[in-house]
């Protein structure tokens, strides 16, 4: 049984489709039915039904690809340690990450280990917080990097580095000016802020609860980069940690005004992988650089 057959199993399973996963996979569908039927022959199990409107997996068949995911991210996981033995400082980190933490650490950390190591490439999936960890749980990801991860999750934690959030404004906002910002000061200017489901909102409305405050933003989105745009704009406030901002701040497009004592807003900015599996050299050196970003530049 080869690999291949597993990684076309797995397609098949996404696109019900020969042609669509041959497509794909970019062989021919004539390939991906041979590969199927030498599966079928080593599992002694029929893994699809051909109907006239396309395929489906059988009961056997969504088994075998459930697990031909794991099976086929352990063997290149394997392969990776095996050339980290022959010293070849090469392979794949694949990295799923909260769409909060990608462009103010993810970015310039790959950035300086792709100029180190030419032989490195990177996948990064920008998922939620509960993606991050399902993903590096089921073998999907070697690394998990979010703000917010469900306290459910927290022991696959392998680093934690507290973050404190802050007011984001542009320039010409008065509360540039301002030493600190209270919460009921937060609740008399338009707010851009994510909706219920976001652990920074929930952080928020229990600390406004709190100082007696009752907030109604004007923009309420989960996307970040909607977020500071209209804070660009001039036409709202975000409340973010400064490192969400990073490259906005340091070029003066964007402001970062703490937040007063009795509001501040503390959270952790956490980095998950599974105990139980090893981390190949690609894997290893992302986390390493990762934690020493996150000491220097992170607060």
């Amino acid at each position: 049984m080869h690999v291949q057959a597993l990684t076309i199993l797995v397609e098949l399973a996404r696109s019900d489709s020969i042609r669509q996963a041959a497509h794909r996979l970019k062989i021919t569908p004539t390939a991906v039915s041979r590969q199927i039927d030498q599966l079928e022959h080593f599992f002694r199990a029929e893994l699809i039904d051909r109907t006239s409107s396309g395929i489906q997996l059988t009961e056997a068949g969504r088994l075998l690809a459930e697990r031909a995911q794991f099976i086929t991210n352990e063997i290149q996981v394997t392969q990776a340690l095996v050339d980290d033995l022959r010293g070849l400082q090469r392979g794949c980190a694949t990295v799923r990450a909260g769409g909060a933490v990608v462009a103010g650490l993810l970015v310039p950390v790959v950035h300086d280990l792709h100029n180190r190591y030419p032989g490195l490439k990177f996948h990064i999936d920008v998922s939620n917080a509960g993606d991050v960890f399902s993903g590096v749980n089921d073998g999907v990801a070697d690394l998990g990097v979010t703000i917010f991860l469900p306290e459910s999750n927290k022991l696959m934690i392998c680093h934690r580095q507290p973050v404190t959030h802050a007011a984001i404004v542009c320039p010409a906002h008065p509360f540039a000016a301002l030493a600190s910002i209270s919460m009921k000061e937060l609740a008399g200017v338009s707010l851009a802020i994510p909706d219920t489901t976001f652990g920074v909102r929930q952080n928020l409305e229990r600390i406004a609860r709190n100082s007696g405050v009752v907030l109604s933003p004007t923009f309420e989105t989960g996307s970040l980069d909607m977020q500071k745009e209209l804070a660009i704009l001039g036409s709202t406030v975000l409340i973010l940690p400064p490192l969400c901002c990073r490259r906005e701040i340091a070029s003066g497009l964007l402001v970062a005004v703490p937040l007063a004592v009795d509001s501040r807003i503390e959270t952790t900015l956490d980095i998950c992988r599974a105990s139980n599996r090893a981390l190949p050299f690609a894997a290893q050196t992302l986390l390493k650089s990762l934690i020493a970003y996150m000491a220097t530049h992170v607060k």
